[in-house]
């Protein structure tokens, strides 16, 4: 898997022919995992290591709180990348 970041500017970002080449996930902190590097290239995307994209997506989280309602209420939302 490769990391990167990138500011997804809509419509075209991901095309439905790069997706299905190689799947490209979003995640918080505008990191996008893929092996796709033709797409990172085309979007200008910042190729990042597994540990630099999962301080971004922490960073983007960080502070975001489980519903009051839910079981877990109170605690930080945690996401690990794969």
């Amino acid at each position: 898997m490769a990391y990167y970041q990138a500011t997804n500017t809509g419509k075209g970002f991901v095309t439905h022919a790069e997706n299905e080449s190689a799947h490209v996930a979003g995640y918080p902190g505008n990191v996008w995992v893929t092996e796709n590097s033709a797409w990172a290239s085309r979007v200008g995307a910042v190729s990042k290591t597994k540990v630099e994209a999962q301080l971004l997506v922490n960073n983007a989280l960080l502070g975001k709180l489980y519903p009051e309602e839910h079981e877990n209420a109170g605690q930080q939302v945690v996401l690990n990348l794969p």
